[in-house]
């Protein structure tokens, strides 16, 4: 049982009813230590014993497995699978690369379902708080302030850069399409039309929405259309390069674009709305498929399956020559890929956090004013020139990939190594003694605390595992990234 349901019963000897109790009553708390709902004793994915957690965002609704799933795939199946006909990795380094990066992937996911569990907390902004900032006091109250702001503005900036991204690139990609020598440059335009297009799907209010469902299925369908027209094209030998691959910067290369095919910003919201669509009381065995992992894993291995060609594509010893033919596949390719990155757009913004409008200005109308605001940030974010749009996107990839990959290995670390461990069946404040006559603490406290130092090896143990891969994660995965990124950018190498 977690210290935070137990602080609430160990108040002393201020109810009469818990003055009544003795020590050895405490004992009867030893059966909770198997508790599953416990971060480090999480072997398994049944959630049946777990307590509801605060999900209080207005996105977070309710969501059955096959929608779930859904969104946990889509993320895969965007911008970085698109762009990896253009990497021209050989097959030694691509595969294993693809492979990893999706292990890595579901991996992070796992440390974030974990987390959630351990700290009880819906999002990463009460994670975050919950790590750095726990406690009372004016100094905490600020601490918390900042980090919170910090928090939503990231996750916001995140989502906005994305988003743009998406509309930038789906405008790049359809240019071969247009006649040569028009009178205007036709990115702004083909952008903000691209914009007005998806408006309508991006006013929904949370992950539930039909519309945002739909958007997501459809662009999932149309990546595996396009997946499907690539292979033809590639044995046919006429697979051309994607025209938006040379507008991006310069640290998009083979395999940071693989690592970035991988990446997600919903899985904490995506768990929530899992949990919110299942009863917290039920008498029967909940199937598999209402596990939140198994959808994770699910999810990552499709998306082997839908990427991994590609990297045959993308290899120099699997391009074919090119063959002259009347029948060309390129603007259906194009088309499918610029249908697939826009369609993506919608899910990526209703995650947004909202702006912040003074109560009197939202009140007055029943306008969005929130989602209209972030939306026209990501409009004219799309419209930046195309010099600057190479430097945005690089600062896309590198927050993209801390994100997922770092951010959840840096917490875990912060919490189990320079956070006072949560106590398995031990109360928070230290035991009362029970008996006016009695000079030395309870020989039932003593076997309490044997219990839980016992216990806690316990956990210690069990958690090796995930210790050794967050430290990979932290050390060669993103400390070799860093170090690669400055001599990239220093030219270097």
């Amino acid at each position: 049982m977690s210290i935070r349901h137990l602080s609430i019963s160990s108040s002393g000897s201020s109810s009469p009813v818990l003055a009544s109790l003795d020590s050895s009553s405490a004992l009867i708390l030893v059966h909770d230590d198997d508790d599953n709902f416990r971060y480090d004793d999480d072997d398994n994915d049944d959630d049946d014993t777990d307590a509801p957690f605060e999900i209080g965002r207005p996105f977070v609704q309710p969501l059955g497995p096959s929608v779930v799933l859904l969104y946990l795939l889509s993320p895969f199946l965007k911008l970085g699978a698109t762009l990896l006909p253009c990497t021209e990795l050989p097959l030694k380094l691509g595969l294993p690369a693809i492979f990893l990066f999706a292990v890595l992937a579901a991996f992070t996911r796992r440390i974030w379902y974990m987390l959630t569990r351990y700290t009880r907390k819906g999002c990463v902004e009460d994670i975050v708080l919950d790590s750095f900032a726990r406690g009372r006091g004016r100094g905490k109250e600020r601490l918390r302030s900042v980090l919170r702001s910090t928090v939503r503005g990231g996750t916001g900036a995140l989502r906005i850069f994305l988003a743009a991204l998406y509309i930038r690139d789906s405008a790049e990609g359809l240019l071969p399409l247009l006649p040569s020598g028009l009178p205007f440059s036709p990115e702004p335009v083909l952008c903000i039309g691209i914009a007005v297009v998806v408006l309508p799907f991006c006013l929904a209010q949370s992950l539930a929405s039909k519309r945002i469902v739909y958007c997501t299925g459809c662009s999932v369908l149309t990546y595996m259309l396009w997946l499907s027209l690539v292979t033809i094209a590639h044995f046919k030998g006429t697979l051309k390069t994607n025209s938006g691959w040379t507008k991006m910067g310069s640290l998009w290369q083979g395999i940071t674009t693989i690592a970035f095919a991988f990446t997600s910003s919903s899985t904490l919201a995506l768990y929530a709305s899992l949990k919110a669509g299942i009863p917290s009381i039920t008498t029967t065995h909940r199937p598999i498929s209402h596990s939140f992992m198994p959808l994770s894993l699910i999810s990552a291995a499709i998306a082997i399956l839908l990427t991994f060609p590609l990297m045959i594509f993308a290899s120099p010893s699997g391009q074919l020559r090119i063959e002259q033919s009347e029948y060309s596949l390129d603007p259906y390719i194009i088309c499918l890929n610029g249908l697939t990155l826009l369609l993506g757009v919608p899910s990526i913004l209703v995650t947004s956090p909202s702006v912040p409008i003074p109560e009197r200005i939202r009140q007055s109308t029943n306008v969005p004013l929130s989602k209209l605001a972030i939306f026209t940030l990501t409009t004219l974010l799309s419209l930046v020139p195309t010099t600057m749009f190479a430097v945005v996107s690089d600062v896309l990839l590198a927050c993209c990939l801390c994100s997922t990959y770092i951010l959840p290995a840096f917490l875990h670390i912060v919490i189990h190594y320079f956070k006072q461990p949560l106590s398995i069946i031990m109360p928070s404040t230290p035991g009362t003694r029970h008996g006016s006559g009695e000079g030395s603490p309870s020989s039932h406290d003593e076997l309490l605390q044997r219990k839980e130092r016992s216990l806690q090896r316990r956990q210690i143990r069990k958690r090796i595992i995930w210790d050794m891969g967050v430290w990979v994660l932290l050390l060669p995965v993103g400390g070799g990234g860093f170090v690669w990124a400055i001599g990239h950018l220093a030219g270097k190498w």
